[in-house]
Parts: C-alpha cells; sequence; structure tokens
C-alpha cells in the first residue's frame, strides 16, 4: 500500500505534442493537491495533539471557540455576519455569542451607522485566553519539531510567510 490511501500515484502523461506546460500543470494540481492532504491532516492533527492541553486548562466548545477565532482575527462583526462566515444556522452563532458574552470573553457594540445592528468585540480576556493556548501550542509544537532533522525545522519555519499569504487569499476567496 501507498502512504496516499492505497492508491498509486498516477503518472503524468505527455500529450502528443509532449507539451510541458500541460505536464507542468498536471504536476502543479499533483503537488497541490498533495500539500491539500497534508495541510487538511495537520489541521485535523494539531487540535487533538498539541491543542489538547490548552483545551483542558480552558475549555470551550468548538463552536464557542470558532467563534472565537473569528472575531479576534476580525472584530466587529454582526451576528449574522459571524453565522455566515461559519457557516451556522444565526441562532446557533446567538448562543454560542451568548455564552461567550456570559463567559467575560465578547462585548456588544452599536453599531455607529444602524443602532439595530450589533458589533461584536472580543475583550482583553479574550486576548489573554488567546495569548495562553497559542503559548501552550508553541511549546507542545517545539516538543515535535525537536523529533525532526535541523534541515526539515528551517524549511517549515521558513515556509511560514507562505504559509500565511495561502491562509490570507483563502479567508479573501471564501468571503468573495
Amino acid at each position: 500500500m501507498s502512504a496516499n490511501g492505497g492508491q498509486g500515484k498516477e503518472p503524468v502523461v505527455a500529450t502528443e505534442r509532449g507539451s510541458a506546460a500541460v505536464e507542468a500543470a498536471a504536476g502543479g494540481h499533483a503537488a497541490a493537491r498533495d500539500l491539500a492532504v497534508v495541510l487538511h491532516d495537520l489541521g485535523w492533527l494539531l487540535p487533538r495533539t498539541i491543542g489538547l492541553a490548552a483545551a483542558r486548562q480552558e475549555p470551550l466548545p468548538a463552536s464557542e471557540l470558532e467563534v472565537m477565532r473569528l472575531l479576534v482575527r476580525r472584530p466587529g462583526l454582526s451576528v449574522n455576519d459571524v453565522a455566515r462566515e461559519l457557516g451556522l444556522q444565526p441562532s446557533n452563532a446567538s448562543t454560542a455569542i451568548r455564552l461567550l458574552i456570559a463567559r467575560g470573553t465578547l462585548e456588544r457594540r452599536q453599531d455607529n451607522a444602524d443602532a439595530r445592528v450589533a458589533r461584536l468585540f472580543p475583550t482583553a480576556a479574550a486576548y489573554a485566553a488567546r495569548d495562553r493556548r497559542e503559548r501552550s501550542w508553541g511549546e507542545q509544537l517545539a516538543d515535535a519539531l525537536g523529533g525532526l532533522p535541523a534541515a526539515d525545522r528551517a524549511r517549515l519555519t521558513a515556509a511560514m510567510p507562505a504559509l500565511r499569504r495561502l491562509a490570507a487569499r483563502l479567508a479573501d476567496d471564501s468571503r468573495a
């Protein structure tokens, strides 16, 4: 069995004309697929491995954690904005937001342009909780990275700016 779920990699087949562009595009799609699979696997593994200690210290249901992560990145959204961004029913988003307000991690402020709309902002307690969680993640990931060769650690560190640009692009595309 191969590492990609038991399926062998399909070879890139040149066209009758042997177009290098077609071969490069096919290779680019295969590389993008492989990268997507690795990133998806990491996205699944990280909260279940390095994220566990932080989650045990300050447990939050997944829906509340996602709301907080969104609002820390993009403060000032409305309840409907949060629901749309996270693919939640407005009533579910509203419940999570109400619980976060009760925990003291979110506050509602009236929209300056439309008094009927409430804008949501993380509190200092929310930012402190995020900082503690991220510090815990960093400590645990440092331990995991310590088991890799130095060259791999350097390549992963060097890839951070490109990964951040990719994340920003994906976030922008999801809002389009």
